[in-house]
């Protein structure tokens, strides 16, 4: 396990730092001169002193191997050229294919995918100079083509490994744009639906706390109540965002179909008037979906609250065969309200619900009602059997 943070240790090659890559470059460079210059062999303690020619095109075909991770087309170059002269004497053993692949690779991984077609394009050529000028000047070998197929079998090892870096980077991106947005959803949910009431009943209060004090007294206490319930909402998201290791995250379960009522009651208490009615199998639903119309139903009444306060709400929830329905209807802005709600504006509230209608393959709508009032109607399908959508199930 890695020290301090609970995961398991690493791969070696994922340990190592850049320093230490470059060093066991620069050894495997020098012992590969060696092996091909001097012609040194594991099983074998002979060598041979090679012609200057045959020495400077061995220096040239291995010790670029030390700087590849420096500057990998440079050493691709430089051994590709001495590889291809190599070749074109005759003297192009299978050994060089290592050095060749090797430079190939990190030209693939390291160079954007032009640049390093360019690169194997560049090495293709030159290489196949080599064989003809071999083949032309009577310099047989038993495979004058190995040097090809090992520069484009790396070189297309190292692209797909750089795509599927690119990848797991680019998924881990949306993963975390997916989460910031899905905590950021359940927050304002909460908040601003809390802010909401909290700040209608305070001006309640503070209103009528001289001449009606009873009145007054109802509002503080629904704002106690109101801010209580919010607090634990609060600490259950939150709660999910600690480690597992840190503490234990709060075991209060996420709100569903089942809490609109208590969530009718506190409006009612704070002076909106809600009428709900439920209908169908609702126990049915998956948890998921009974947080999503939960969610739904919440924001449709924060909106009425604070853009037309003194409104009365209907809430219609009604699940069947094809899926659950909910609509939530006003009758628009009260003419005598005293008391509003500053805050954004309510598209931001309907682009929260229609995209978690949408998370379900859901629809919304949402618009005025001739005659004055505002209505949100929201379908969710049933899922099919032995699917589920892709959504949190408790967040």
């Amino acid at each position: 396990m890695a020290a301090g943070t609970g995961l398991p240790r690493p791969p070696l090659a994922y340990r190592l730092t850049g320093r230490q890559w470059l060093a066991i470059d620069v050894l495997v460079a020098l012992a590969c001169t060696c092996w091909v210059v001097f012609g040194l062999r594991l099983h074998g303690r002979h060598a041979h002193v090679p012609t200057v020619q045959t020495a400077l095109l061995g220096l040239t075909a291995t010790l670029p191997v030390a700087v590849r991770r420096i500057a990998p087309v440079p050493a691709l170059a430089a051994v590709t050229v001495a590889v291809s002269w190599l070749t074109a004497l005759g003297r192009a053993q299978l050994n060089v294919d290592i050095f060749l692949g090797m430079t190939s690779y990190l030209v693939a991984v390291r160079c954007r995918r032009p640049a390093a077609l360019a690169a194997l394009g560049g090495t293709a050529v030159a290489l196949i100079c080599g064989i003809l000028a071999a083949a032309a000047t009577g310099h047989k070998q038993a495979d004058i083509a190995h040097t090809v197929l090992a520069a484009a079998a790396m070189w297309f090892v190292g692209d797909g490994v750089r795509e599927r870096r690119r990848y797991l980077a680019e998924r881990g991106r949306l993963a975390v744009r997916e989460e910031r947005v899905r905590i950021a959803r359940e927050l304002h949910d909460v908040v601003a639906h809390t802010l909401s009431v909290v700040t209608i009943q305070a001006g309640i209060g503070r209103k009528v706390g001289v001449t009606r004090p009873d009145q007054a007294l109802r509002a503080l206490r629904s704002v106690e109540v109101i801010g209580r319930g919010a607090l634990d909402e609060l600490r259950r998201i939150l709660g999910l965002l600690r480690d597992d290791d840190a503490g234990a995250p709060s075991l209060l379960p996420a709100p569903g179909i089942g809490d609109l009522a208590e969530l009718a009651d506190n409006l009612r208490a704070a002076g909106t008037s809600v009428r709900l009615d439920v209908s169908g199998d609702t126990e049915a639903l998956a948890p998921g979906a009974a947080l999503t119309v939960y969610r739904i139903v919440q924001e449709a009444l924060t909106n009425v609250i604070k853009h037309a306060p003194g409104a009365a709400a209907t809430v219609h929830v009604a699940a069947g065969a094809a899926g659950v329905r909910v609509t939530v209807t006003d009758t628009g802005r009260s003419s005598g309200t005293a008391f509003t709600v500053a805050g954004d504006v309510p598209r931001h509230g309907i682009v929260g619900m229609r995209e978690r209608a949408a998370a379900f393959g859901g629809t919304l709508e949402a618009g005025p009602v001739r005659g004055g009032g505002f209505r949100v109607t929201a379908f969710l399908p049933r899922p099919a059997s032995g699917s589920a959508p892709a959504v949190e199930q408790v967040a």
